[in-house]
């Protein structure tokens, strides 16, 4: 009996030690696990900004500015042990107290394959500045940059259509904006920087070419530095409005269609075609006003050129009647190019955000769920639908957007969107 209690006492008292050292480990390991939390991104560090690259980067009139410790991190993608985790390279923080996004525009392996690809097109061992250079040789930059988009040439962002009148607002756009080519002495050249912009992602391109200063639905481009960019904060994920009160479902609607046909058509000849448009690349702002936050997949056509160029066909209007995938936002660049206009824009938005069968929609696209004394009034749901499959209606996709913005307006005006949410 004696020893038998001895034995309880040994499996107690190994059990207590046990209990101890679970303890003591899980104590230990919240305290490493806070440890490594605490250690930031340090938004001045070359090793994060790499401006030692340029040129092959994005510009450096920011650099400057970003020495002096302007910008400030913030959550979780400032901390350095999530890094890794965080595949888009997308920070968020403050520059002087004011919301902004970094973006470095590429995954770090993705940034790595730019540059090899560049290498590998030199005789020279791998000097991805020097790549840049070489590629664009020292005679007519236009020219130089209309061969080099050929080659880096996607079928769906601005390397798909380009024309030397685009190349020359996208130039000129770039060397005049100090907060991307400061103006110092022996200053960056811009056509390199947009060479390689263009080669990695054109969203910076497009938010110089075409400022939010100009009335156009893109954050403002605040700077860059090496290979980090600085954008505008410009709100909630248009994804998270998708459950909200129809009114206010129909107003981002109406934001949407407007903003499509601005893309479309507007004074300065170019189309701008979104060639993705899925809900988390849209954001609203307080006001309830919507902005394409990720810019990097739109195609640019010069519809002066285009005119110009008279092709067979390029004065009709372009209709997207066929899908190549189920569920996709399909089209041919070719046709796009190649047309003066095409209801592209407003395919997107309706088929992609606003109808039944919504690409991009898990709860049966933007506006679901039409009351219905407004379905009565206005007959919305038809129109919605002739604006997604117009083939179906006998009408052109142009004239049912038009007249599903002008329906929604008149809904508005009886329903209004009367305290606009506030997301967080």
């Amino acid at each position: 009996a004696r020893t038998l209690s001895s034995m309880f006492t040994l499996c107690r008292t190994g059990s207590r030690r046990r209990r101890r050292l679970f303890w003591l480990l899980s104590a230990c390991s919240v305290v490493y696990i806070l440890a490594l939390l605490s250690f930031r991104i340090e938004p001045t560090s070359s090793r994060f900004h790499e401006f030692y690259k340029c040129p092959a980067c994005y510009g450096d009139g920011l650099c400057p500015l970003l020495g002096n410790g302007n910008l400030e991190l913030e959550g979780w993608s400032s901390r350095a042990v999530l890094r890794r985790f965080n595949v888009k390279n997308v920070f968020y923080g403050k520059w002087n107290n004011t919301r902004v996004v970094a973006k470095k525009l590429a995954h770090d392996t993705e940034l790595l394959d730019a540059d090899s690809r560049l290498c590998g097109r030199t005789s020279h061992r791998c000097n991805v500045a020097e790549a840049v250079r070489d590629k664009l040789g020292g005679g007519d930059r236009v020219a130089a940059l209309l061969a080099f988009m050929s080659s880096v040439r996607t079928n769906q962002d601005i390397t798909t259509c380009p024309s030397k009148r685009l190349i020359r607002h996208v130039l000129s756009a770039v060397d005049a904006n100090a907060m991307a080519v400061a103006q110092r002495e022996g200053r960056l050249q811009a056509a390199h920087v947009v060479a390689y912009t263009a080669s990695v992602n054109p969203e910076p391109l497009i938010l110089q070419a075409f400022p939010r200063r100009d009335g156009w639905p893109f954050p403002e481009f605040c700077g860059s530095c090496g290979r980090l960019v600085v954008e505008s904060y410009e709100g909630t994920p248009l994804s998270q409005f998708e459950l909200f009160d129809w009114s206010v479902r129909a107003h981002l609607a109406n934001r949407l269609l407007d903003l499509a046909q601005l893309l479309t058509e507007n004074p300065t000849e170019f189309a701008l075609y979104l060639t993705d448009v899925s809900m988390d690349n849209f954001a609203v702002d307080a006001m309830g006003q919507v902005t394409v936050v990720d810019a990097e997949n739109v195609i640019v056509v010069d519809q002066r050129e285009v005119r110009e160029g008279q092709k067979p066909g390029w004065d009709k209007r372009y209709e997207h009647l066929e899908e190549a995938c189920h569920d996709c936002l399909s089209f041919s660049s070719e046709d796009l190019c190649s047309h003066q206009l095409a209801d592209h824009n407003y395919f997107a938005v309706c088929s992609g955000l606003l109808a039944p069968r919504a690409f991009y929609s898990s709860v049966g696209g933007l506006l679901h769920s039409v009351p219905p004394d407004v379905e009565k009034q206005h007959g919305l749901s038809a129109l919605l639908a002739a604006c997604d499959r117009p083939s179906d209606h006998g009408r052109t996709r142009f004239e049912a957007a038009s007249e599903l913005r002008e329906a929604l307006a008149l809904a508005l005006e009886e329903r209004p969107a009367s305290v606009w949410p506030s997301v967080r």
